[in-house]
C-alpha cells in the first residue's frame, strides 16, 4: 500500500502546525511524530497525482511551505540502500547546490533551513528551494520598496520646511500626510541631521538645518624678493584661457601691489595682452613671448 508524507515548515504569519494537521484530516491525514508531520494511505482506486493534488489544495491560503514524499507501508529508501555511483551522483549535486547556496547567503537570504534540509534530503530540498527563496526575495524587493517610499516621504516633508519653524500639524495639513507619518518622517531627518525640533511659546516646532559651507582656504601671501621674481611669478600664474587680476593674486601668491606692478611691466614688453571680459579685465598670455 502506497503512502503519502508530509512535512510542514511553518512561518510565524501562517497557520500553526495544528490547523494544518486539521485541514489534512479533510483527505485522510493521520498527524505522526518524527521525520514527517502526516502520512495519508492512498486508497486501492485512488491516483497518486490526484492525491497529491487534494494535498495541495487542502494547504492552499495556510501560508505555509510543504514537501511531500511517498513510500510503501513507511518504508523510506535511505543513502546506505545506495550504490557508490548513485552516492557519487548525490554528492556532486549536493556540491552545486552548496554553492547556490551561497550565493543566496551573500545576497541575504536566511539558508540555515535549506542548508539542513540539502543534507537530509536532496530532491525535498529541490522542492522547497524554489518557493523559498522567491518568497524572501519578494521580501527584499517590498523592503526596498519601503525604503524608497520613505526618502519620498522625508522630501516631502523637508520641502515644508523653512529656518523659521513649522509645528507637526501644519505639516500634516500642507502635505495632506497622517500625523504618523508625518512624525515618523520628522524623526528620521532629526537623525539625519536635518531637522532641529525647538519649542516656542509652550509649542513644538520643526525648523530646516542650514548647510554649513566651508570658509574658502586662507591663501598665505608671499612678497616676491625682487621685480624679475614677481613678473615670472605673475606670468606663471597666468591660466591658458585668461585670468583675472584676483585669480593671478591668489595663484602666484603675490600681495595685489606686486602683481599690479608685474602687470604692467608684462604688458609694457607684450608679453601679455588684456581683454575686457564681462564688467572686468582678463590679462592673457601673447604666444611665442
Amino acid at each position: 500500500m502506497i503512502k503519502i508524507y508530509v512535512k510542514f515548515i511553518v512561518s510565524s504569519g501562517g497557520e500553526s502546525p495544528k490547523q494544518l494537521v486539521e485541514r489534512l484530516r479533510r483527505v485522510g491525514g493521520v498527524p505522526l511524530i518524527g521525520e514527517y508531520d502526516v502520512e495519508i494511505m492512498l486508497g486501492e482506486r485512488e491516483r497518486l497525482f490526484h492525491k497529491l493534488e487534494a494535498v495541495h489544495r487542502a494547504l492552499k491560503g495556510s501560508e505555509a511551505l510543504y514537501s511531500v514524499s511517498t513510500g510503501l507501508e513507511g518504508i523510506e529508501s535511505t543513502e546506505a540502500d545506495m550504490s557508490p555511483a548513485e552516492l557519487k551522483s548525490l554528492e556532486i549535486k549536493r556540491k552545486f547546490y552548496r554553492e547556490k547556496l551561497a550565493h543566496w547567503k551573500e545576497m541575504g537570504v536566511d539558508t540555515s533551513v535549506l542548508e539542513e534540509l540539502l543534507e537530509k534530503d536532496l530532491e525535498k530540498f529541490k522542492e522547497i528551494s524554489r518557493t523559498y527563496i522567491r518568497e524572501h526575495i519578494e521580501r527584499g524587493k517590498d523592503a526596498e520598496e519601503a525604503l524608497l517610499e520613505s526618502k519620498e516621504l522625508d522630501k516631502m516633508i523637508m520641502a515644508s520646511l523653512d529656518t523659521s519653524g513649522i509645528s507637526l500639524q501644519s505639516i500634516s495639513k500642507f502635505s495632506g500626510l497622517d500625523k504618523s507619518e508625518v512624525a515618523a518622517s520628522l524623526e528620521r531627518l532629526i537623525s539625519a541631521g536635518k531637522v532641529k525640533k525647538l519649542t516656542r511659546a509652550r509649542k513644538e516646532i520643526y525648523i530646516r538645518v542650514k548647510k554649513r559651507t566651508a570658509p574658502p582656504p586662507e591663501v598665505v601671501v608671499t612678497p616676491a624678493k625682487s621685480e624679475p621674481e614677481a613678473i615670472q611669478r605673475a606670468l606663471s600664474a597666468i591660466r591658458t584661457k585668461g585670468s583675472t587680476v584676483k585669480q593671478i593674486c591668489r595663484d602666484s601668491r603675490l600681495p595685489e601691489g606686486q602683481v599690479m606692478n608685474a602687470l604692467a611691466e608684462l604688458l609694457k614688453s607684450k608679453r601679455l595682452r588684456s581683454v575686457k571680459r564681462g564688467r572686468g579685465m582678463v590679462y592673457l598670455r601673447v604666444p611665442g613671448k
